[in-house]
């Protein structure tokens, strides 16, 4: 298995959200709710180009031959997203073995709101959003709640990624049969539509 990294491409499009594994069933008789949550949600993306070159278009087949499938893993990044907050400091996570919808870090600039809900940041390969803003207090430190699980324990001192540029999701192709859009040797690829979902296992 190898990892690769999304070629540079015009997306005109990108669908980049958590999914949750989670489920709920209806008794028919009492209609009472049975609600199943389990760990495991994962970022779901698709990528949708409008219109690519001929160049564009190889360069495209090239990386999806070298996944073959959803053998190999490839590194997605969200092309529209920015922080809201301005993450200021230098935060690094505040203790270790810590894991859940919470990490405490260290690092701030005191007192400050530094992020918004629904602001990204890596922890470790790992990408995660915030699901509250966070407000750092007199000694630099806060809380920050996330939509996905921390399933990996962490180090005291790990380093909080910040740069949107750098804030990927490893992931897998999940619809081999989407590569015949490339077929041929065409002046202009239209409409070619490519569905990823993130690998929980390095």
């Amino acid at each position: 298995m190898a990892v690769f990294t999304f070629p540079d491409l015009p997306i005109s499009r990108c669908s980049y959200v958590i999914v949750f594994n989670t489920s709920m069933g209806t008794s028919e008789v009492s209609g009472h709710e049975y609600i199943t949550e389990n760990a495991g949600e994962r970022w779901v993306v698709s990528y949708l180009f409008n219109v690519l070159t001929m160049q564009e278009g190889l360069a495209l087949r090239g990386h999806l031959n070298k996944l073959r499938g959803p053998v190999n893993k490839t590194k997605l990044r969200d092309p529209v997203y920015q922080h809201q907050g301005n993450w200021s400091g230098s935060p690094v996570v505040d203790g270790t073995g810590q894991y859940g919808l919470y990490v405490d870090v260290r690092g701030f600039t005191p007192n400050t709101l530094v992020a918004y809900a629904t602001d990204r940041f890596m922890l470790g390969t790992k990408l995660h959003e915030l699901t509250d803003d966070v407000i750092s207090d007199a000694t630099g430190r806060a809380r920050l709640y996330v939509a996905n699980e921390i399933a990996d324990l962490t180090s005291d001192g790990q380093i909080i990624i910040t740069e949107p540029s750098l804030l990927l999701t490893t992931s897998r192709w999940t619809d081999p049969k989407q590569i015949q859009q490339l077929s041929g040797n065409r002046r202009l690829y239209r409409n070619v539509k490519l569905d990823f979902i993130e690998s929980l296992h390095d």
